[in-house]
């Protein structure tokens, strides 16, 4: 009978060291894929294993750059060290499988079982997306609950994604059609009106454009009367997930009217309602383009300290090649419609994928798209790309998270960025709009979108831009 020699010691080697590229080595059956780390993985590994003592450590590594192994190498380290339980947080469903998938190519251990024996005992790094750690009924606890399930370890992974979403699950919405709504708005109805009677005409009259925040001072004057009438509405589901989360800090919060909705929200997050979080030794935050790290402070009161000095490759040779094209810019007699007709004819003998803010901007492509893939058939409408799809794909509203090297993507453009969501963000960008701050915004969001497909040193792909920002498209070339 053979003898199996990957079996001779390997065990014990991989969770013994506590040098994250020599664990890396020491896995014995991981995929032949990983033959060796990138020069940018080995270099962050060795920025954090300096530092790995710190609360909050920030990493910036560029997009396609393995972020997932890096991750994952880190917490592997962190249980090898004593520093468990280790968590690893994505930002959705689709971005959790992809960090399972890439666990077990690598040989590292994983549940997705909070309770799970193998986590609680360190032997096992439990990966989740963030809205499993963020929720007013949070399995890991929540407020005065205390830390129901303990963290030694966490990775943020996509910083940039997951602060949006934690910002909106701290953030309460009131429906206009409810009692709660029309209640609150009698309550503030003349402290709105000095400062703009034309607002308060518009929310009666429900403007879709209307948009007023309450001033601060009358908020923190009446709320013994804002606490009585928000939990008239306490039996609605999202108020029962986010309100226990807001409620000590009611009176710092930002309250927003519209005409649909009443929006409530703190400027800082209260992240100790989350008090495993809270507590946490280890909390590392990857990120490829956050395009301002004081939200890590605001969001996840972080140590200033700590993350005002990211850990970064030393060189930027993990980046692949782009072409960036701005054909309305170039030509202004360009139409949408002529430059749709252009991808149209690329897509017939190569991928093509199409981002798109919004089911709506997803229309104009319906008729020419071979497929349009939601959060639903996310996951297989990639697979069908990486497997040699020839065709034109629209993706909805997914500009980070998604991976299409080589063939599977030659040719990207970036129809529009998002506009924001929240009340609070609508005010913001009203506020900011013509700033540094607000450019970056949207920069970022390109930036992202452009990542999707070049994902190394060796991929190229062809981008468009319009100056605009309200259509933008990204044509990547390269190689020929």
């Amino acid at each position: 009978m053979g003898l199996d020699f990957s079996k001779l010691g390997s065990e014990k080697s991989v969770d013994t060291i506590d040098d994250p590229q020599k664990i890396f080595q020491a896995f014995p059956n991981k995929d032949k894929r990983y033959s060796c780390l990138r020069d940018v993985q080995g270099e962050v590994l060795t920025g954090w294993h300096k530092r790995r003592t710190k609360s909050d450590l920030l990493i910036k590594m560029n997009t396609g750059g393995g972020k997932t192994v890096v991750g994952l190498l880190i917490l592997k380290s962190c249980l090898n060290e004593g520093a468990g339980p280790a968590v690893y947080v994505a930002p959705d469903k689709y971005l959790v499988k992809q960090v399972l998938s890439e666990a077990e190519r690598l040989g590292v251990k994983t549940t997705t079982n909070p309770r799970s024996s193998i986590y609680q005992s360190g032997k096992a790094i439990l990966v989740i997306n963030i809205y499993k750690l963020v929720n007013g009924k949070s399995v890991l606890g929540v407020g005065k609950e205390g830390q129901k399930i303990g963290i030694g370890s966490i990775i943020i992974d996509d910083t940039h994604a997951c602060v949006a979403t934690t910002e909106d699950q701290f953030t309460l919405s009131i429906p206009s059609e409810n009692e709660v709504f029309q209640s609150l708005f009698a309550l503030f109805k003349e402290d709105i009106r000095e400062q703009s009677k034309v607002a308060v005409a518009e929310i009666e009259q429900e403007d879709p454009r209307a948009l007023v925040s309450v001033p601060y001072w009358a908020w923190s004057d009446k709320q013994e009367k804002v606490i009585e009438a928000l939990l008239q509405f306490s039996s609605d589901q999202d108020f029962q997930f986010i309100w226990p989360r807001i409620k000590n800090s009611l009176h710092l919060c930002l309250a927003v009217f519209g005409s649909s909705s009443l929006e409530i929200s703190p400027p800082c997050l209260p992240i100790n309602a989350i008090p495993s979080f809270a507590e946490a030794k280890r909390r590392i935050y990857l990120t490829a383009t956050l395009s301002d790290d004081s939200v890590l402070i605001s969001d996840f009161d972080a140590n200033p300290n700590s993350v005002e000095t990211p850990i970064t490759p030393k060189t930027a040779s993990d980046l692949g090649d782009r072409m960036i094209l701005v054909p309305q810019e170039l030509n202004p007699d360009i139409t949408d419609d002529d430059i749709k007709q252009f991808i149209t004819d690329l897509s017939k003998k190569q991928s093509v994928v199409v981002i798109v803010p919004s089911t709506y901007r997803a229309e104009f492509w319906e008729d020419v798209a071979s497929e349009t893939l939601f959060a639903r058939n996310l996951t297989e409408g990639v697979a069908r790309l990486r497997n040699g799809y020839i065709g034109l794909v629209v993706l909805v509203n997914k500009y980070d998270g998604v991976d299409l090297p080589d063939d599977a993507c030659r040719v990207l453009v970036i129809d529009g960025v998002p506009d924001v969501r929240g009340l609070g963000d609508k005010v913001k960008q009203a506020v900011l709009s013509g700033s540094d701050t607000y450019r970056g915004w949207h920069i970022q969001r390109i930036e992202q979108g452009m990542g999707r497909g070049v994902r190394s040193n060796d991929d190229y792909c062809v981008n468009q831009v319009c100056p605009s920002l309200q259509l933008t498209y990204v044509i990547t070339f390269g190689h020929g």
